[in-house]
């Protein structure tokens, strides 16, 4: 009787882990070939808040940064997927490795140039699309 209860536990484990979904938050930076001044400290202050702020997070898999070259051929395509022409800041949720929803961080030009204003309106929006 107990070998059948702890049988009938591990089929339940079993199940419910099999249909859990894995959400996934990459954080993309878009930049073009030729970079500014501006731009290079857009990606530093984010990968700073990340390593800082999401340190736990970006350990455990859970966050993803990436900076990518959207002029480059191979990246033309997040123009369309993102309607981007020109530098931005992307959240995108993945669930089991497909994107499920995203978002543009387009303030970012508007906080650049003071890290404490950057900082909060980085941090504000990764929490609150993490609870969405």
């Amino acid at each position: 009787m107990k070998k059948m209860f702890l049988n009938l536990i591990l089929f339940i484990f079993l199940i419910q882990f099999s249909y859990s979904k894995e959400t996934k938050i990459e954080i993309l930076y878009f930049h073009a070939t030729i970079r500014c001044h501006a731009c290079l400290t857009i990606e530093e202050y984010t990968s700073n808040i990340l390593k800082t702020r999401f340190q736990n997070e970006m350990d455990n898999g859970l966050f993803k940064f990436k900076s990518i070259d959207f002029l480059e051929e191979e990246n033309e395509h997040y123009q369309q997927d993102y309607h981007i022409d020109t530098q931005s800041l992307i959240l995108s949720k993945k669930e089991d490795g497909k994107e499920i929803e995203w978002k543009n961080l387009d303030k970012i030009w508007d906080y650049y140039y003071d890290f404490n204003k950057f900082e909060k309106y980085i941090t504000e929006e990764i929490n609150q699309f993490i609870k969405e």
